[in-house]
This record gives structure tokens, C-alpha cells and sequence, in this order.
């Protein structure tokens, strides 16, 4: 039987239906919280039942619910994305029960059976009204995009009935989306006995909860007061409490869940008096609600007030600027990408761990950072040690050959393994058809050995003469890199980052300071893994290059301490009544724990002068001083001598009217030690033949410094 033959680069491409036994997997989804879950199950029924009629076997379910697939990005939906990155190795079959369950947008929709169709994996929904060789077949084609284009529809219908509703009932004073921390959704009546089926249950406001409402009472109170969020959030952390949100779900407060509820309209009293909280609308007018307000009408004014005095806008530079690694750096301890801080005119940039802050657990501390120019240099040092071998483009294809096809060891095993199952399975249907299987026992045995053949790699097929033209351009590509990458702008550095990595792609040891693991793109993987052999500190394990453990650093040693506490309004004018009197900023710092800076910043807020504290010295010593520095002594020496600063000598000096020559006319350090009958002297001595060094040596001078002074006096 003749080879078929694939030709990828074709835009029409059938893949063909497989036959009975293929390994299939089943996608189903409902869109939000307020469907009922049933709608799963109702799915996975019409699926299974597709699947016997075919007789395919199910490998598993990818089950996304509380998911809307009206998002035209496919990594907006983390269970659809996983499964698209795992077709063609785990499962030759995806099979959804409507179109309208896969994609309502026409955008995700033809680009993941794109991608599909390159991966040569069978697409069908249940009711067989679509497949993914149906639906690029003439006519079948046309009347896919026009259900594609429903579906979408039906999504802008619904947003549109969304929001109408949304604004009828915050302008009838009601809450229109999920109910924030402090309140609790209200409780419906039941419906009453021979309701009819459109019954609704009448409107009602959101409620204080009885746990969390208090916090948020305080939580205004302690932002009027001038408290930061993360001082907030600190002073509630020993109660518990957790905050829900859509995006994140629970999680306990930290301050940008406290910014957040500080940001909200919902608890904050409409007029003065009025007892009633604010609704705003999607229109953006702000409405008096029904529900109880958390913040009367003059306590959120001050916190308003508060809040503006305290925001520092960022400057254009750092708003502008570039950041090489961001979404690429992760912490090694706990995977989360670190967060790109400062960087502006007046700060150094740096990529920081905020898993303590979020409240999330990490390994490490989970405030450690590194500065973002430590990151460069250590990634340019990782480009500059590629050394590519001079037949290198030939290791490369060999390389590539060589990853596709796979070992054959393996492969072996695991088409033996498979046959194995198979035949397993074959043998069960029989024994229970006969009566000799209960179904327990049978459904319990055909599920360990479905979750093994899942388990159990397919080989995945990748076109080797595309890859290996991928990574002989990244090769190339590499050596001019490394020369480059030291003079290029932030943003060049920032390209070749993501030519590179993939993102979350660079794992870094913040304990270490050093980057530990990189995960390159599939083109760049052979070619990298090949420059940095020579080098013998790096390894290739599930495609990604790791730093060997013999040339870990070691751990830092030394316990930086923790972020210095705010001070409380009471404490800031306690501060400042101690200044006031006297009191060093370093005394008043220890006195309330915290760190130079911040009594400092307090200080520069409240406009307060500060006397420059120099230590006094006697008339005889000021008198002594001056007349060093009159014999052109540097001040730094002087300084010294005396034990005070060289800038607090350099103020006196300016207020006494000191007069001292200009720095071209002092003299140096030569003049100074030697007289000039001195200097005349070991200049006549090289005259005469002895050596500078020997001449140098005998005045106790260096022979640079004789230089000079031969040359003063020769011009």
C-alpha cells in the first residue's frame, strides 16, 4: 500500500474521520453562574452518546464552566487553551455537542480549528451537524460561517439585554452585579403555591452581612484617617476576613483588594443624612440606592480628600518605560511571575515577588527582589557564552531529525502498551456481555485502564524540515544578538526577549540571584541547547534548558529586613512635635521603629525646616583647620583629622569667609611634603644619573609624582 503523503502547506487539507477505537475527548461548557449546571450534564450525555455510536473512547472531559466563550483570544479561556496545546499528542478526537458550546466568536473559532486541522485531530459536534472537514466544503462552508456569525450575534444581542437590565435596576436603586465585601445577597421568597411559571420574586436591595460589614465600616474610617491600603489591610489580617470577587474568587485582603473596596461607590452614602448607599450605573450615573450605606456621606468626602494628597502621579519616563522581562521573570519558588516596580528618573527599576503581599503562599519569603539590571547582565552573559560549533547547521538537522521521529525504544513500548489496553478491553466487554462482570465491577476496571491509555503519549508528528529551518534562522540569529545587546534601547532588548522566551519562560532564583531555567520557543530549543553545551552548566529536560546544580550560588546569607511600618496620623504628629523640640530624625526613627526615610518623608510632607546639625568646633581648632586648608590640605583631609564631615567643614569654611585657591593653583601633594630647596635637590639627583626610583625612594616620594615635578620645572 502506497505512503499517503501530507502536505501541510496546502490551504484545503481533509483529515478524515478515524475509525472506531480513536482516543477522544470531550469539551463542554456553560457560560456563567447564573446557568444551571445541568447544562454539563446534558452535554456530556449527547457526547457519550456520539462517542458510542462511533465507537470512539473517551480519554476524558475538559469541563469549563462559568466560562464565556464570547472572548475573540483563545488564552482568555485557560481550559480551551489547555486543550488545544494538548491535541495531537493525547487525543486524535475533539468532540463538543453544539457550535455554539466551542466558539461564539468567529475569530476563536476558525483559528482553533486551524490549528486543529495542522495538528491533523478530528473535530465534530455532537448533534453531526458539523465536523472539521464539513465545514470547509463548498456551500457547507457558507452556511458555517453564517452559524458562527449567529453565535456571535446572539453574544452582542445578549450583552445588549445585559446591560438594558443592568441600568433598569440601578436606576431603580438596586445592585446590578455581584454583591461586594460587607453585604450579602438578599434572600427571594419562594414562589407561592400555583404560581404561574413566570413568577419573579420582587426586587430586593443587598443586605449588611453581620461579619464583614463592620471591617468595612473601619475600612473608611482608617482611609480617612490617612492609613494606606496595605496598613489596612495589615491591621484586619488576624480577623479572617476574605473578600470574593469574580476574577480571583476568594482571597484574603491585601491592598489591592482594600484599593479596590475603597474605590467603590456601593457603601458610600448618596446625600448627607440620607442613610442609603450609591448605585452606579453602566451609563455612569450615579443613583440613591435602597441598600444600607457603610460610609456616611462626610466620612468618604475626607477619605476623597486624603487619598489626593497622598497619590504621586508617575512621571512620563516611567510610564513609557520598557520592561525586558515583564510576563517573562518568574519566581523559582513559586512560578508567579515577579512584577515590574520603579524605574523612573529618580528610581532604580526592579522585578519583585508580591506573593506576601497578595497573601499567597511562596517558599520563599515572598517579597524578594532583584534589580531588573542584574537580570540583563546575567541574560546578556547567558547569550554572550553561546559558542555554535562550526557544522553546527548539520547538529541542528540531526537534532531535529531526531526529536521527531522520538526514540524507538520508547515508541515501541508504548505502541505495545496501547495494543495491550486494547485487547484488555476487549476482553472485559466480552466477560461482561457473557454475564460473568457486574457493572460496577466492569465501570471500575474500564476506568483505570481509560486513565492509562490518557496517560500514555501519542507520538506527536511535527514537519522536521520546518523546525530545523526555525532554529538554523534562530541560530544565526543569535551570534549577532549577543554582540547587540548591550547597546541596544530597552525596547530592541525587549524583542529579542520575546523572540526567544516564551512567556513565564525564565525562571529566577531570587534566593540565589541567578537565573536557573529558561523555556525557549520550539525554533530556538535545538539551537540554544546546542550553544550552551560547551559550557557544561547547562541541561535540557522536558523542553526546557536548566542550570545545573554544581553551579547553583549559594544562598544569600544575610536577612534583609522587612518593609519599614507607616505611621499612623497619631504617630506622624507625635513625630513631628518631637522634631519640633530638638530631637535627631535618627532618634525619632528608633523611638518609633520604623526608618530614617519615612520620618524623613513626614518631615518634607508637613513643610517642616531642618537645622543642619554640624559638630562644633573650638575657635583654636576652627583656627587650625582653616590654616590647612589655606596650605591647600583637601577638605576630605582635613575633615578627618578633626572628625567632623567634609561637607559640614566646607558650610563653615563658606560662612567665615574663608579665602582658598582655585584648584588649578593649589599645590599637590609633592609641593606640599617637600620645601623647594627639597625638591630642587632630587631634581639635580635624576640630573646627575641616579635612577628615579633610587631618587624617589631617598625623599620618600612616588616615582610618578617626581615625574611631574621634573616636568613642572622643564616648562
Amino acid at each position: 500500500m502506497p505512503r499517503q503523503k501530507h502536505h501541510r502547506d496546502r490551504v484545503y487539507q481533509e483529515i478524515g474521520e478515524p475509525g472506531p477505537g480513536a482516543l477522544a475527548v470531550g469539551y463542554v461548557r456553560y457560560s456563567s453562574e447564573l446557568q444551571n449546571e445541568t447544562s454539563i450534564v446534558t452535554q456530556k450525555r449527547l457526547i457519550q452518546e456520539f462517542l458510542n455510536k462511533k465507537g470512539w473512547k473517551l480519554a476524558r472531559w475538559y469541563e469549563e464552566p462559568e466560562q464565556s466563550a464570547k472572548y475573540d483570544s483563545i488564552e482568555e479561556r485557560p481550559v480551551f487553551a489547555q486543550l488545544l496545546h494538548e491535541a495531537g499528542t493525547r487525543f486524535q478526537v475533539v468532540v463538543c455537542a453544539f457550535s455554539n458550546r466551542w466558539a461564539r466568536s468567529m475569530e476563536a473559532g476558525y483559528a482553533s480549528l486551524s490549528r486543529l486541522r495542522r495538528l491533523r485531530v478530528w473535530w465534530a459536534t455532537a448533534d453531526e451537524r458539523w465536523d472539521i472537514d464539513r465545514v470547509q466544503q463548498d456551500g457547507f462552508d457558507v452556511a458555517f460561517a453564517v452559524d458562527m456569525q449567529m453565535n456571535a450575534s446572539y453574544v452582542r444581542q445578549l450583552s445588549k439585554r445585559t446591560i438594558a437590565g443592568k441600568e433598569d435596576r440601578a436606576l431603580a436603586g438596586y445592585h446590578n452585579g455581584n454583591v461586594m465585601f460587607g453585604y450579602r445577597p438578599p434572600e427571594y421568597p419562594k414562589a407561592p403555591d400555583g404560581a404561574p411559571s413566570t413568577w419573579r420574586p420582587p426586587r430586593t436591595p443587598a443586605c449588611p452581612d453581620p461579619v464583614t460589614f463592620p471591617a468595612l465600616v473601619r475600612i473608611g474610617e482608617l482611609a480617612a484617617q490617612g492609613w494606606s491600603d496595605r496598613a489596612i489591610a495589615n491591621a484586619l489580617e488576624g480577623y479572617g476576613y476574605v473578600s470574593k470577587t469574580a476574577r480571583f474568587g476568594e482571597r484574603l485582603l491585601t491592598k489591592d483588594t482594600i484599593a479596590a473596596i475603597r474605590r467603590s461607590w456601593f457603601p458610600r452614602e448618596f446625600a448627607p443624612g440620607g442613610g442609603y448607599g450609591t448605585v452606579d450605573a453602566p451609563s455612569g450615573e450615579f443613583v440613591e440606592g435602597k441598600h444600607q450605606a457603610a460610609w456616611p456621606y462626610e466620612l468618604w468626602q475626607r477619605m476623597v480628600e486624603v487619598k489626593i494628597g497622598q497619590y504621586h502621579r508617575p512621571t512620563k519616563d516611567a510610564q513609557k518605560q520598557p520592561r525586558e522581562f515583564s510576563r517573562i521573570i518568574v519566581c523559582a519558588a513559586c512560578r508567579r511571575p515577579l512584577r515590574a516596580k520603579g524605574g523612573g528618573s529618580k528610581s532604580l527599576a526592579y522585578y519583585v515577588d508580591t506573593s506576601l503581599e497578595r497573601k499567597l503562599p511562596c517558599a520563599t519569603s515572598g517579597n524578594l527582589s532583584v534589580r531588573s539590571s542584574l537580570v540583563m547582565m546575567q541574560f546578556g552573559d547567558i547569550l554572550r557564552s553561546i559558542e555554535l560549533p562550526e557544522t553546527w547547521r548539520e547538529e541542528i538537522a540531526v537534532r531535529c531529525h531526531r526529536e521527531q521521529h522520538g526514540d524507538d525504544t520508547d515508541a515501541q513500548r508504548i505502541h505495545k502498551r496501547r495494543a495491550e489496553i486494547a485487547a484488555e478491553q476487549d476482553r472485559l466487554i466480552a466477560v461482561f456481555t457473557k454475564g460473568y462482570l457486574d457493572e460496577s465491577d466492569f465501570d471500575e476496571r474500564m476506568g483505570r485502564l481509560r486513565t492509562e491509555l490518557f496517560a500514555l503519549p501519542i507520538p506527536e508528528t511535527r514537519d522536521a524540515e520546518k523546525l530545523t529551518q526555525k532554529a538554523i534562522s534562530a541560530g544565526e540569529t543569535l551570534a549577532h544578538m549577543a554582540d547587540y545587546w548591550y547597546e541596544a534601547l530597552p525596547e530592541e532588548r525587549r524583542d529579542m526577549v520575546w523572540s526567544l522566551l516564551t512567556i513565564e519562560g525564565l525562571i529566577y532564583d531570587l534566593e540565589r540571584f541567578a537565573i536557573i531555567g529558561l523555556k525557549p520557543r520550539e525554533g530556538v530549543l535545538p539551537v540554544l541547547a546546542l550553544g550552551l553545551e560547551a559550557t557544561g552548566m547547562w541541561e535540557q529536560r522536558d523542553g526546557m534548558l536548566w542550570l545545573r546544580d554544581d553551579y547553583w550560588p549559594l544562598k544569600r546569607d544575610e536577612t534583609y529586613p522587612s518593609r519599614p511600618p507607616s505611621l499612623t496620623p497619631a504617630q506622624q504628629e507625635r513625630a513631628i512635635a518631637l522634631i519640633r523640640q530638638g530631637l535627631s530624625l535618627r532618634k525619632v526613627a528608633d523611638l518609633f521603629e520604623t526608618s530614617y526615610e519615612v520620618i524623613r518623608r513626614v518631615v518634607a510632607r508637613h513643610g517642616i525646616p531642618l537645622q543642619r546639625s554640624e559638630r562644633k568646633l573650638t575657635a583654636e581648632q576652627l583656627e587650625q583647620a582653616y590654616a590647612l586648608l589655606r596650605a591647600d590640605v583637601p577638605f576630605r583631609q582635613v575633615a578627618q583629622q578633626f572628625g567632623i564631615h567634609a561637607e559640614s567643614l566646607r558650610r563653615l569654611a563658606l560662612r567665615d569667609g574663608v579665602t582658598l585657591r582655585a584648584r588649578g593653583e593649589k599645590q599637590t601633594p609633592t609641593q606640599r611634603k617637600l620645601t623647594e630647596e627639597q625638591q630642587q635637590a632630587v631634581c639635580d639627583l635624576v640630573r646627575s644619573g641616579v635612577s628615579m626610583r633610587q631618587a624617589a625612594k631617598q625623599f620618600g616620594m612616588s616615582r610618578q609624582a617626581l615625574q611631574r615635578l621634573l616636568k613642572g620645572q622643564d616648562h
